[in-house]
C-alpha cells in the first residue's frame, strides 16, 4: 500500500512494503528514478540492518553463523503505518519469528518522512528491545532521475559537495565486498563529473567527505541535495556498465563486509553498537531546488 504526503513545494508518495520511497515531485516533475527491471527496479531501498553483502551471505554471532541477503532485512518487509499527518508519517517494523531467524535481536525499526518547506526529512529510529547489544548499520538509498531536464545529457550533471575535502574510496570487489581504501580526487576537492564509466567497476564508497552534496548541472536550475550529518561513509552508484538515466547517492553508517571474511559483527568496528533497551536516532535529508 502507498502512501502521500505533501505540502505546498513537494509531494512523496511512500510504499509500506520497504516503507521505500516511490515519488519525491515538485511542480509536477518528477525526482526519483522510478525503477526499471533491465537495470535496477527499486527506487530508494531503506537499508538495515547491514549495509552492502556479507561474504557468502553469512555473518558469525556469539560463535553462531546466520545468513542474511544484500542491504539486509527491511526491504523486504511490510512496515506498518504507525502515524499518518498531511506533511508526515511514520513506519513501523518489529522484529519477529521470522526475523529472529537471521538476527537475532529484539527490536523495533521506525523510519519518519517529514516535509518542511522544499526538504524530505528521513529518520530512522532503532529501538533495541533485548537484553543485550545489537549491532546494525543502516542508510538510505534513493535514486535519482539523472538527466532531470529532458533535454540534457547525463554527463551534463555532476555532484558538488559542501566543502573541499580529501576522500578515500573504499574499493570493493565484483562481489561488493570490501578490498582496500584509496585516495581520491575531487576536481577542486569538491565536485565529480558524472559519467556512465565511473561505475565500471561498481559503487564508489567515499570516507571523510563533505556531510553534503548537490546534484546539478551548469545547464538546469533544478538540482537535488541530500545532507547526511551524522553518516559515516556515502555510496555514489548505478548500475555498472550501462547507460542509465540516474544516480544514487547513498548515505550510510557503516560498510559492507571484507572480502575473503565472514565478519564476527560483534567485531566489526564500523557497526552501530546499541546497549540493551536504548535507543538510536539517525536524520538525513533531500532537498529540491
Amino acid at each position: 500500500m502507498n502512501y502521500t504526503i505533501k505540502n505546498d513545494i513537494l509531494n512523496v508518495e511512500i510504499s509500506t512494503l520497504g516503507a521505500e520511497l516511490q515519488s519525491i515531485k515538485k511542480n509536477n516533475v518528477e525526482y526519483l528514478w522510478q525503477g526499471d527491471e533491465k537495470s535496477w527496479k527499486n527506487k530508494a531501498t531503506n537499508i538495515f540492518p547491514y549495509v552492502g553483502k556479507m561474504q557468502d551471505g553469512k555473518y558469525i554471532y556469539k560463535g553462531k553463523t546466520y545468513e542474511m541477503g544484500s542491504h539486509g532485512l527491511a526491504r523486504h518487509i511490510e512496515f506498518e503505518a504507525d502515524k499518518i499527518e498531511e506533511n508526515k508519517i511514520v513506519f513501523k517494523m518489529t522484529s519477529n519469528e521470522d526475523t529472529l531467524k537471521n538476527y537475532p535481536f529484539i527490536f523495533e525499526y521506525f523510519i519518519t518522512y517529514e516535509i518542511k518547506e522544499n526538504t524530505l526529512f528521513i529518520t530512522s529510529k532503532v529501538v533495541n528491545k533485548d537484553n543485550k547489544p545489537m549491532y546494525f548499520g543502516l542508510g538510505g538509498h534513493p535514486g535519482f532521475i539523472t538527466p532531470i531536464d529532458n533535454g540534457l545529457n547525463f554527463d551534463d550533471y555532476y555532484l558538488i559537495f559542501d566543502d573541499a575535502c580529501k576522500v578515500n574510496n573504499i574499493r570493493i570487489s565484483e562481489k561488493g565486498l570490501i578490498t582496500h581504501k584509496e585516495p581520491f580526487t575531487l576536481k577542486d576537492d569538491k565536485v565529480l563529473n558524472l559519467t556512465h564509466n565511473l561505475f565500471d567497476n561498481d559503487a564508489l564508497v567515499f570516507e571523510n567527505m563533505s556531510k553534503g552534496v548537490t546534484l546539478k548541472s551548469d545547464k538546469d536550475d533544478k538540482s537535488v541535495y541530500v545532507k547526511y550529518e551524522n553518516m559515516s561513509y556515502l555510496g555514489i552508484w548505478h548500475t555498472p556498465k550501462a547507460q542509465v538515466n540516474f544516480v544514487c547517492i547513498e548515505p550510510w553508517t557503516s560498510l559492507s563486509s571484507r572480502d575473503g571474511i565472514i565478519e564476527d559483527i560483534e567485531k566489526q568496528d564500523n557497526l552501530v553498537c546499541l546497549d540493551a533497551n536504548k535507543e538510536y536516532e539517525n536524520t538525513w535529508s533531500i532537498s529540491i531546488n
